[in-house]
């Protein structure tokens, strides 16, 4: 078998959506076990970890402002069989993350001191919080290299290693969470602090395997040439990935408010908040997975010069995540008591949990339109369009509606709920027409 054909095999749809979709699935599954192991030691610690959850995001994003480029560049080249611009693609990438992780480092600490006062938590949620940031958002810079290695594997078709490394390093990160809190051979519980501490070292551990892995692979990264790559390299990384960054950023800025809104109305609300967000995570892990494959997919394709034939595929890959997520989430619907009280026995946490997860169904449907067709565009280039939308729909409908339902008209955190679906509806059909009306194409020239 040549390499353009094992190439070819890596990229359909199934080799690069099962490990992904696994990796999402093992990824959720840690951060729930991080609310289920925490929720045994305090409602509070939960609630801190939700909102300190939507700044780690927040961080995340902007380390996607470099991978985002890479993984668009690396798929499209790749299709193109310009191997050469594909290696220095890789290469940029990743020292544009050293470059971006240190300072995101340096803002999560900042934000630590700063920002965190805003959000008017109580004294003892505020200080989880304050523990929590300080402790993972400084080790970010490790967390943007990861993410960078992982998309240069992918991109190269090599979905099966991040999945294996994400799942050594989970099962790091549950070790660490049981010292922390069950006091194992008579250890003290290490708390809030603890798991922290547990979740930077199992990052670490996964930036090192990546690291390992990347160097005995085929995929060529010849790191000391950076200076040698081509200044318009750097440019189209950083063009692209900012762009692609600015659509998932104005999503997670319009969240960071949402979840401010809820924390006005009460730990219960914002603990309710926390655990169906966890739990609705499960319901789009297919779709998310699929959309991701479907980006690197439709990369290749474009550099291939075969756009129709993506058109369709695009399609067909909704309808799948569609059934998916709808059985997903009605399951967990109809299952929510015996799922709820593994987390919680506040009859208020769970009644309001419950509520949330109803209106889940509408929340999820919207939001595999937006996973697989938002993907499918930039995948192709049409990047703009997602960003402009998203921008207007996030806070126009999403964030003023929370806002409007559950402050002014004092739905809680209910109506807070129904703002997000809201958005996620009216945007995802949106982009559906987008793709379906072909506009992408002028953007798919490569």
């Amino acid at each position: 078998m040549t390499q353009n054909q094992a190439l070819n095999q890596r990229m359909s749809i199934v080799a690069l959506t099962w490990p992904i979709f696994a990796e999402v699935l093992l990824r959720t599954a840690l951060g729930t076990s991080d609310v289920f192991m925490l929720s045994s030691y305090s409602d509070k610690a939960v609630s801190a970890v939700g909102v300190i959850t939507q700044l780690t995001f927040f961080l995340i994003i902007i380390s996607a402002f470099v991978s985002s480029g890479t993984g668009i560049l690396i798929s499209q080249y790749n299709g193109a069989g310009r191997s050469l611009e594909s290696s220095q693609a890789g290469v940029a990438s990743v020292m544009l993350s050293f470059v971006i992780g240190a300072f995101l480092s340096l803002l999560a600490v900042a934000g630590t001191i700063w920002l965190l006062p805003y959000y008017g938590m109580e004294a003892q949620v505020a200080q989880y919080a304050s523990e929590y940031l300080l402790i993972t958002g400084a080790m970010t810079f490790n967390l943007t290299i990861s993410i960078v290695l992982t998309t240069i594997l992918r991109s190269h078709g090599y979905s099966r290693s991040p999945m294996v490394v994400n799942f050594i390093s989970g099962i790091c990160n549950v070790i660490g969470n049981y010292i922390a809190l069950y006091q194992p051979f008579g250890l003290p519980v290490y708390g809030v602090q603890g798991v922290a501490v547990a979740t930077v070292i199992s990052q670490v551990i996964a930036t090192l395997i990546l690291c390992y892995i990347v160097a005995r692979s085929d995929i060529p990264l010849p790191l000391p040439g950076f200076r040698t790559i081509p200044k318009a390299i750097y440019a189209r990384i950083l063009r692209i990935g900012g762009m692609n960054a600015g659509e998932i950023l104005s999503y997670n800025l319009a969240q960071i408010c949402i979840t401010y809104f809820v924390v006005q109305m009460g730990t219960s609300s914002l603990a309710a908040f926390t655990y169906a967000q966890n739990i609705a995570r499960f319901s789009f892990a297919f779709s998310l997975a699929l959309g991701q494959a479907a980006q690197i997919q439709t990369g290749y394709y474009v550099g291939q010069g075969r756009s129709e034939v993506i058109l369709k595929k695009v399609q067909l890959y909704f309808a799948a995540g569609f059934l998916v997520s709808m059985i997903v989430t009605w399951s967990v619907y109809l299952f929510r008591e015996p799922l709820l009280s593994l987390f919680t026995h506040d009859p208020g946490i769970l009644q309001l949990t419950g509520s949330l997860l109803l209106i889940s169904v509408f929340l999820e449907a919207g939001r595999v339109f937006n996973l697989i067709f938002i993907s499918g565009l930039k995948g192709a280039g049409d990047i703009k369009f997602p960003v402009k939308i998203g921008i207007f729909s996030m806070w126009g409908n999403g964030v003023f509606l929370a806002w409007l339902l559950g402050i002014f008209l004092g739905l809680g955190v209910p109506g807070a709920w129904i703002g997000m679906s809201a958005d996620e509806i009216i945007r995802g059909f949106i982009m559906m027409f987008r793709w379906r009306s072909k506009a992408w194409m002028k953007s798919a020239r490569f």
